[in-house]
């Protein structure tokens, strides 16, 4: 396989290097042609070496082959020994495979799929599977030969020499030597008349005649010249016209060379369609069918005998298919067949190139349909083949030739710690030690006091398990154990870890391969069992809550998930161990005599920060008690006896590091630095050579105060904290004032400058004299961005002025999300009680119909989003400053100032929901009554308007109403600031939400409901 590799590249890195040559020929400003790259013979490869490979590999890319790339590769010495006819050989082969790109037919080589190999007939004769299970996707026979050729030009072959029987017609060249008395060369065309002219001959009439006719009686003619001979042949063939009709792909009128029979004029016309036949296509010619042509012949023999040349004129016929029957299974070509007229099931197995010997004669199963009225299965047993050529198959009967189920009879298997695993043949009186001889058969720690023979016990069919001793039968011959074997006897040998865990030691602390797996563990491994460990607890997070709602939908689903979670969090718990495990220590397998210092290079050796003084053991005793047994690591790793010890089974090293003995003495950085974290103490270290480990301050840093944290610890006892003011400025030119020794735990904090870097935008638009979007400065007002925008257009409607904030957003997104909860818990807290406690079936289904409405109803709710819209009202500039609705902008806000919309907008229980033309004449009431008026279920009492400004109010529905704004009575509802009615209104009129039963457990169902519209910005229709 690496011989193959390494081939293979040489084989591209060389045809490489010839495209490079290539294109160092062309002249400078000319462009490369974009040709396929030629597969040069495997002799030139000799050529590259292994030099010259890395060269290549390591200047181009994969894909792609610049010039820059071949110039470097020229460059290289490793090609300066390349020949010139290398060179040239490959631009030979990119000539020819440009000239190949130039032809004017291409058609795209089928292209055979792993798959399709995979099962080839061979290979399908081992396959044994369950009887009957057999594949189905069987299609019609032949089609697909049209599919791929389909479209496919069919011009005049050059290289073909003209039958005798071939009719000329006008349009036809006839090449005419004359020698002798008179030497001359006549390319003649036959005219509209049907004539040529031949010069000192006159015209000739041809058309019509076949070309032996013609010949003969042109040589007649050409005795007027005495003296002269004349050869004649055919040059430039004419086309004709012909007709492809029926039932084919591409049905109409084609003009193709002279030579093409009914096969080219079907590949033309795509081929038959799945209803089109194709054992009687039919050649007709001046109102009579001239011939049938059947092309199973052509398919299944090679027989093109009766695939007629077509004329002028001639119609090629695809009639409806007739009788086709299909074959899935066991035969060579399952596929769908049409039937001629030899319709027994013997013929349609000789389509299908014969049965396979996995085939299972013995039940044919044929489905077939009765009279348009059921359909019925009829078995065969035909187990000799004989019955096949007298069982008359009918139009779509469905033949299945099922798999023979049993497996290889006459064998045993041996499996397990063997040399030679796999299957032997069975013979009579066959035992164990005919399949194992001996123990040179056997693996390395082979368990031989233990052996098992797995045996399909008859005729029950129920397995027995028969144990014997292999030792015994190997190296006592015992008659006993040297069980007699049965066919289908699978003998296991086991190994001794089967049995008995393989001895092992552990080793962790400082050593080399542990720090190198926890550094790539901590990179890659570790984070990779984190990611995996954490998306396990989101899926246990998704199954709680899954758990929550079935608790009150389903009850016998809420103990399937219980047992789900449960399963997840044992899962966890052993991903968490497994991590933990891999990250402790490294696990050698104990052999004889081993000892410590062999366990440490095993290993890796000691890293350099490990103690050379004490190491420990950690022992298992027989009575599970632990001891700990030290040792000095020096004397162990110099060979010391008495201190390089000899290791027993489940031993525990482990490795001190020296900063066990030593504190590892820190300071630490943060703030605005580049790289703020812990760094090493080291002696004499300022404040000056910490900023510069940390990468320096940045721009941002406060140069004038930084804070310096130091500990001190008092008496042993207590820690306490000092904090210390730092000129930058003036540690980092040195002042030993402010650049002082650090201590160990010493914290420096650098401090950033405020709002530094902090970029804060908002966007203007609508009837804005200047909109877009616009960076503004702490504490800038609403009327000053406006002002900076231009100011209003003439054209601006300043009620209608949306203003949109992001801290608003969340916050009624939050309030959307109470109410909605809200709702849940008061609709659905009793609806599982009351399941539960229901008498009568009837009632059951209908709390059932209830809570699946309550929980519809939620499910609407929950999906509205906030707009995050303030209701402000817009003025003059000189108005609005000042004003409370003169704001201090936020980053993120938008303000869009609509044009006037003269329109009032009517939705809820009226009529009809209309959107009607503002008029200052009319009250709401008017509005409501051109809607068509109230609805049924209509709620007078409770009629709302949205204004256009993105508040609500509730419209006044007698003489004096209640204002929530002023707290107080009043004859009108707003007052005398703003109107009623106004453009871009929205009047709603509530529903008698108490039709529905379960809306009657919620008091302030309708003021919820305005309350979530007025957030979400839209006019809720919950009840059509």
């Amino acid at each position: 396989m690496v011989f193959l590799k390494r081939f293979l590249c040489s084989l591209i890195i060389l045809d490489l290097i010839f495209s490079a040559a290539v294109y160092s020929q062309q002249p400078a400003g000319t462009t490369s042609p974009q040709v396929i790259m030629p597969l040069v013979q495997p002799r030139s490869t000799q050529q590259l070496t292994p030099q010259q490979q890395k060269a290549v590999q390591e200047t181009i890319q994969p894909k792609e082959l610049t010039p820059e790339a071949i110039e470097t590769l020229k460059a290289k010495p490793e090609f300066q020994g390349l020949k010139p006819e290398d060179i040239l050989k490959g631009k030979e082969e990119l000539r020819k495979k440009e000239a190949q790109k130039k032809e004017p037919q291409k058609f795209p080589e089928k292209q055979v799929t792993y798959e399709e190999e995979a099962k080839s007939l061979f290979a399908r004769y081992r396959i044994i599977g369950k009887y009957q299970d057999i594949p189905m996707d069987i299609k019609p026979f032949g089609y697909e030969f049209f599919r791929d050729a389909a479209g496919k030009v069919i011009t005049d072959r050059k290289d073909v020499p003209v039958p005798s029987e071939y009719v000329v017609g006008t349009g036809d060249e006839v090449n005419i030597l004359l020698w002798g008395r008179v030497n001359a060369q006549y390319n003649l065309i036959v005219d509209r008349n049907g004539n040529i002219t031949i010069p000192h001959v006159g015209p000739i009439q041809v058309a019509g005649m076949t070309f032996e006719k013609m010949a003969t009686h042109l040589i007649q003619q050409s005795g007027q010249i005495v003296g002269t001979n004349i050869n004649v042949t055919m040059g430039a063939l004419k086309s004709i016209p012909i007709f492809v009709l029926g039932d084919v792909r591409m049905p109409g009128a084609y003009t193709i060379g002279s030579f093409a029979t009914i096969t080219d004029a079907l590949l033309i016309a795509g081929g038959p369609t799945d209803i089109g036949t194709m054992r009687n296509i039919e050649l007709r010619r001046k109102d009579k069918v001239v011939t049938t042509f059947d092309l199973y012949e052509l398919l299944l023999r090679g027989d093109k005998s009766k695939d007629r040349m077509l004329q002028a004129g001639d119609i090629v016929f695809v009639p409806v298919t007739e009788q086709i029957v299909g074959i899935a299974g066991n035969v060579k070509r399952p596929a769908i067949y049409e039937l001629n007229d030899k319709k027994n099931l013997q013929n349609l197995f000789e389509l299908a190139g014969g049965i396979i010997p996995t085939a299972y004669t013995q039940q044919i199963q044929i489905e077939r349909i009765v009279k348009n009225e059921r359909q019925i299965v009829i078995d065969i047993n035909d187990k000799d083949l004989t019955k096949a050529k007298d069982f008359i198959l009918q139009d779509g009967d469905l033949i299945k030739v099922f798999p023979i189920v049993e497996k290889s009879m006459n064998v045993i298997y041996l499996n397990g710690n063997v040399k030679m695993s796999g299957r032997y043949e069975y013979k009579a009186g066959m035992r164990v030690k005919d399949v194992i001889k001996d123990s040179t058969g056997l693996l390395k720690e082979t368990y031989l006091d233990y052996a098992l023979i797995k045996r399909l016990g008859l005729p029950t069919l129920e397995i027995e398990l028969i144990p014997f001793n292999l030792g015994m039968v190997i190296f006592d011959n015992d008659k006993e154990n040297n069980i007699e074997l049965v066919s289908q006897d699978q003998i296991y040998i086991f190994p001794k870890q089967f049995f008995k865990d393989e001895p092992y030691v552990t080793i962790e602390g400082e050593v080399r391969k542990l720090a190198l797996n926890k550094a790539t563990q901590n990179k890659a491994e570790s984070i990779e069992k984190r990611i995996k460990i954490e998306d396990m607890r989101l899926k246990l997070n998704d199954l709680k809550l899954k758990a929550n709602e079935l608790s009150v939908k389903d009850p016998s689903a809420y103990g399937k998930t219980i047992l789900e979670i449960e399963k997840m969090e044992l899962s966890i718990e052993e991903a968490r161990t497994e991590a933990e495990k891999s990250s402790r220590g490294i696990e050698i397998p104990l052999i004889q005599n081993y000892r410590v210092k062999d366990a440490i290079l095993e290993a890796g050796d000691l890293t350099k920060d490990a103690s050379f003084k004490k190491g420990e053991i950690i022992r298992v005793a027989k009575g599970k008690e632990y001891k700990t047994i030290y040792f000095d690591v020096a004397k162990a790793m110099a060979g010391d006896p008495s201190e390089n010890l000899i290791l027993q089974n489940e031993d525990r090293i482990i490795i001190h590091s020296v900063w066990e003995e030593v504190y590892r003495k820190i300071v630490s950085i943060d703030g605005s630095v580049a790289k703020p974290g812990d760094y090493q103490l080291t002696e004499h270290m300022t404040i000056k050579d910490l900023i510069f480990k940390a990468g320096n301050v940045f721009e941002s840093a406060y140069m004038d105060e930084a804070e310096l944290t130091s500990q001190f610890l008092e008496k042993g006892k207590t820690v306490t904290l000092e904090h210390k003011k730092i000129n930058l400025k003036k540690a980092l030119q040195g002042d030993p004032e402010h650049n002082i020794f650090l201590r160990p735990y010493d914290r420096l904090t650098v401090k950033k400058l405020q709002d530094w870097g902090v970029e804060k935008f908002v966007n203007m638009s609508g009837e804005i004299v200047f909109p877009g979007k616009y960076k503004i400065k702490k504490g800038e007002k609403l009327s000053s961005i406006i002002e900076r925008a231009g100011g209003y257009k003439e054209s601006s409607y300043l009620r209608g002025a949306v203003f949109v904030r992001n801290s608003v957003k969340e916050l009624q997104q939050k309030s959307l999300e109470e109410m909605v909860l809200r709702l849940e818990r008061e609709l659905l807290a009793e609806s599982s009680v009351q399941v539960s406690t229901s008498l009568s079936q009837e009632e059951v289904q209908a709390r059932k119909i209830e809570l699946e409405s309550k929980q519809k109803f939620v499910e609407s709710m929950r999906k509205l989003k906030a707009t995050g819209r303030m209701t402000i009202r817009l003025a003059h500039l000189r108005l609005l400053k000042g004003s409370e609705y003169d704001m201090e902008l936020e980053d993120g806000d938008s303000l869009f100032i609509p044009v006037k919309n003269n329109v009032v907008n009517v939705s809820g229980a009226v009529m009809a929901h209309s959107s009607l033309v503002y008029s200052d004449k009319l009250d709401w009431k008017d509005y409501i009554e051109m809607s068509g008026s109230y609805s049924r279920y209509a709620d007078k009492d409770n009629v709302y308007v949205l204004k256009v400004d993105g508040s609500a109010r509730k419209l006044p529905t007698g003489m004096v109403n209640w204002n929530s704004f002023k707290t107080r009575w009043e004859m009108t509802a707003f007052g005398e600031e703003i109107k009623e009615i106004e453009a871009g209104d929205a009047i709603i009129v509530s529903e008698k939400l108490e039709r529905i039963a379960w809306l009657r457990e919620i008091k302030d169902i309708t003021q919820i409901i305005m309350q979530m519209a007025v957030t979400a910005g839209m006019v809720l229709v919950l009840f059509p």
